[in-house]
């Protein structure tokens, strides 16, 4: 089960909205319409996600991206500001 917002749009139509699934966002004419296109809206973005996961170049890609955080060869944006505050700091 996924949490669903709905909530009136700008337009008098209803959003929907997953945050457990970015961009995962439908709309309806009423409450119960945006409902149902948003379960079908959930069903497609998780299908999409299993259908990126079995193909093999993204398993590849993800196993590198795990060999290269282990060593270090990535870092996260706050730490490369943390490395730029420290370089203009010796400059």
């Amino acid at each position: 089960m996924r949490k669903v917002v709905v909530y009136p749009g700008e337009d008098g139509y209803w959003v929907a909205e997953c945050s457990g699934l970015p961009g995962c966002i439908s709309q309806g004419k009423t409450k119960a319409e945006a409902r149902a296109n948003m379960r079908e809206a959930i069903e497609g973005y998780e299908a999409a996600l299993d259908c990126i996961e079995a193909n093999p170049k993204f398993i590849q890609m993800m196993k590198r991206s795990d060999e290269d955080f282990r060593v270090g060869r990535v870092t996260t944006q706050e730490e490369v500001e943390r490395r730029l505050r420290q370089k203009r700091q010796r400059h």
